[in-house]
C-alpha cells in the first residue's frame, strides 16, 4: 500500500469516526436535539469515500451522475442537519431572553417587596419611639403623682386630710 491510499483509507476511517461521533450524539442528547440528517450525511460521505478508495465507482458518465447526486443528497442533508442547529440556537436564545425578562420581574419584584418591608420597619420604629415617649409621660406623671402625695403627707393636716385620693 503506498501513502496516497494510505492517506485515502485515514480520511475515510476519519469520515466514519465522525459519523460514529454524530451516531453517538443522537444516542445521548436524542434526535430531536442533534437530528439524524448529520449522522446521514457523514455517513453517505463515509461510504462515498471508501468507495472512491476501492474505485468501485468506474469513471464513465454513469457512475459520475450517481456521484453527483450522492453529493447533491449530502449537501441537503448537511443543510437539513445545519437549519435543525439553527433553529435549536434561536430556540436557546428565545429562553435566554425569557429567562432575563423573568429575572428582571423577579428583581423587580424583590425591590418592590423590599421597599414594602424598609416602610413597615419605619412605621414599627416609629410607633416604638411613641410608645417610649409615652412610657416617659406616665412615669413622669406617675412621679409627679408621687410627689405631691409625699407633699400632701408632709403638709400640716396630715393623711386623714388626703384619705379621699387613691392610687
Amino acid at each position: 500500500m503506498n501513502i496516497p491510499d494510505a492517506m485515502n483509507l485515514v480520511a475515510g476511517l476519519m469520515q466514519f469516526i465522525v459519523a460514529g461521533y454524530a451516531l453517538r450524539l443522537n444516542r445521548i442528547f436524542g434526535p430531536d436535539r442533534v437530528g439524524w440528517s448529520l449522522f446521514c450525511a457523514f455517513a453517505l460521505l463515509a461510504l462515498l469515500h471508501l468507495a472512491q478508495s476501492f474505485a468501485v465507482f468506474k469513471t464513465g458518465e454513469q457512475s459520475v451522475i450517481t456521484m453527483e447526486a450522492t453529493y447533491a443528497l449530502i449537501s441537503l442533508l448537511l443543510l437539513t442537519g445545519m437549519a435543525h442547529i439553527e433553529s435549536l440556537f434561536k430556540e436557546r436564545r428565545r429562553l435566554e431572553q425569557e429567562e432575563i425578562r423573568l429575572r428582571a420581574g423577579l428583581e423587580a419584584e424583590v425591590e418592590k417587596k423590599t421597599a414594602h418591608l424598609l416602610r413597615a420597619i419605619e412605621v414599627l420604629q416609629a410607633e416604638i419611639e411613641e410608645r417610649k415617649r409615652m412610657e416617659a409621660e406616665v412615669a413622669a406623671h406617675v412621679e409627679l403623682l408621687g410627689t405631691v402625695h409625699m407633699t400632701k403627707r408632709t403638709e400640716p393636716g396630715g393623711p386623714e386630710t388626703l384619705a379621699h385620693i387613691r392610687f
